[in-house]
């Protein structure tokens, strides 16, 4: 379970719905903080913040284009390799690293690869924009400028295809549907794989009960993918020879591990 921006825990001291462990607690849970926001705390504060929600880890997400688009968004983004890297040394906890929906290049991924993250979600283009988000937010010229940045970014198969290799723990969000989605993203390379929409729309439709049952519905879809290309474990889906189509193939580095099993 992720967060949303815990931000207000920060400039307004705000709690209500940041804690989760009465009711989740063995759960993953993952805070969530933007990097300029991590860049002007303390790694004192950000330890506070992550204790106070009980989260395992924190995210640090990366949005420049959606806070350009923003009204009053945030436009310095300065010093966030070395805030990463503070963070690393310092957080005493798992840190990932994740955009915002436009994806994570290779370039990137090698650069913090280089700072010693471990985990990166690859957020990317495909599901919700959040650029679009605030195009219907914003006025005069960030309205103009957002809607010509709507579908900016690298889609989710692309950018998990340009980290794969790279050592990384990878999390595939961004458009990800179902359990065959997931299956698919493990197969180019991600460790797991994450979504939102499904779950608030099945919950939205008929509760608790039909959230849950859409989660085991995607179990069985990855379990059933799992048996029928004859992998024991959802990791060994990383292992099988892949065909991906003409697009995604322009995405994937040559010679790497995952071109050579789409060659296989």
């Amino acid at each position: 379970f992720g967060f949303g921006s815990q931000r207000p825990l920060l400039q307004d001291g705000v709690h209500s719905g940041y804690q989760v462990r009465d009711v989740a607690p063995s759960g993953l849970v993952l805070g969530n903080i933007g990097i300029v926001q991590a860049r002007e705390a303390s790694t004192a504060q950000l330890k506070a913040l992550v204790e106070s929600s009980g989260a395992d880890a924190l995210c640090v997400h990366l949005n420049p284009a959606m806070e350009v688009i923003q009204p009053g968004g945030d436009s310095d983004f300065r010093g966030g390799v070395e805030t990463l890297k503070r963070l690393v040394d310092g957080l005493g906890v798992p840190l990932v690293v994740k955009e915002t929906g436009c994806g994570l290049s290779r370039s990137v991924g090698e650069r913090l690869q280089a700072i010693g993250i471990q985990w990166v979600d690859c957020s990317g283009a495909g599901g919700t924009s959040w650029v679009g988000v605030e195009t219907l937010r914003a006025r005069a010229k960030t309205q103009a400028l957002g809607e010509r940045f709507w579908d900016w970014g690298i889609p989710t198969a692309a950018s998990v295809a340009q980290l794969s290799g790279l050592g990384f723990g990878i999390c595939a969000t961004g458009g990800v549907k179902n359990g065959l989605d997931v299956a698919k993203t493990i197969a180019l390379g991600a460790r797991c794989g994450g979504m939102a929409r499904p779950v608030l729309q099945a919950y939205a439709q008929g509760g608790v009960d039909a959230a849950r049952a859409l989660l085991v519905g995607v179990i069985d879809e990855i379990r059933l993918a799992c048996l029928l290309t004859g992998s024991r474990t959802p990791a060994e889906l990383a292992t099988r020879p892949i065909r991906v189509g003409v697009e995604l193939g322009k995405w994937i580095p040559k010679d790497s591990e995952i071109d050579q099993r789409c060659r296989q």
